[in-house]
């Protein structure tokens, strides 16, 4: 297996991709789909999105083999890097919120444009740029700590790379602080505490602004602390 180039991305030549990077994002000219079709860890488009109708998610990248899911038009799926095989290229997708892994044929993927308009290239980097304290905004957001506590002020520190990826620390006045990451403009989880796991939680974007219930705490964040732009 090896990749290489295929006819049907070869509208990658024309191609603007915005690539996710710290603060204002760069713009590329990409001159080949073999560019196109490279893992993230390559510098390839972090999503795909499914185009031209729905399309079958196999157990391998073959057409005999078993379908696993189905995905229809307009969903969002990460890209696992693709393939040629037997005339044909694949790509490894899997949901981006998670979930089962499997093969997609390509002619029927797009790289997604996140809700900020852009096309994120690249591994997101904004858990490691959190962590080294290599903040692209900070502010004071909304916040409780326990249930029932009326909601107060807290610090909000935001690691972006674009696409809608993010990671926003929240510190609250006691010292203790929490992740929040974000991905494609979606929040999905939170950092594991002593509060509990981080996958208990409700959330919602409404007036630009995220209303996040984890565990017992709750955040009010602006869109502009996960967006680039």
């Amino acid at each position: 297996m090896r990749a290489t180039g295929h006819a049907a991305l070869l509208a990658g030549a024309a191609l603007l991709l915005v690539l996710g990077t710290t603060g204002p994002a760069s713009i590329a000219q990409i001159s080949t789909d073999a560019e196109l079709r490279k893992a993230p860890q390559d510098g390839g488009a972090r999503r795909w999105e499914v185009a031209g109708g729905k399309v079958n998610l196999n157990a391998e990248p073959s057409s005999n083999a078993d379908v696993v899911g189905v995905f229809a038009n307009g969903a969002i799926l990460s890209n696992l890097g693709c393939m040629d095989v037997a005339d044909q290229v694949w790509c490894k997708v899997r949901p981006f919120r998670g979930g089962i892994t499997g093969f997609a044929r390509a002619t029927q993927l797009q790289p997604a444009q996140g809700p900020d308009g852009v096309i994120a290239t690249g591994v997101d980097d904004s858990k490691r740029r959190a962590r080294a304290r290599d903040f692209d905004s900070k502010g004071e957001v909304a916040c409780a700590q326990e249930q029932g506590q009326a909601m107060g002020t807290c610090l909000a520190s935001a690691s972006r790379s674009g696409g809608g990826d993010a990671t926003v620390v929240v510190t609250f006045p006691n010292g203790f602080a929490r992740n929040l990451y974000f991905v494609h403009g979606e929040f999905v989880r939170a950092s594991a505490t002593m509060s509990g796991v981080g996958t208990d939680m409700d959330w919602r974007l409404k007036n630009k602004r995220y209303f996040i219930r984890v565990d017992d705490q709750r955040y009010e964040l602006p869109n502009t602390l996960v967006f680039t732009n």
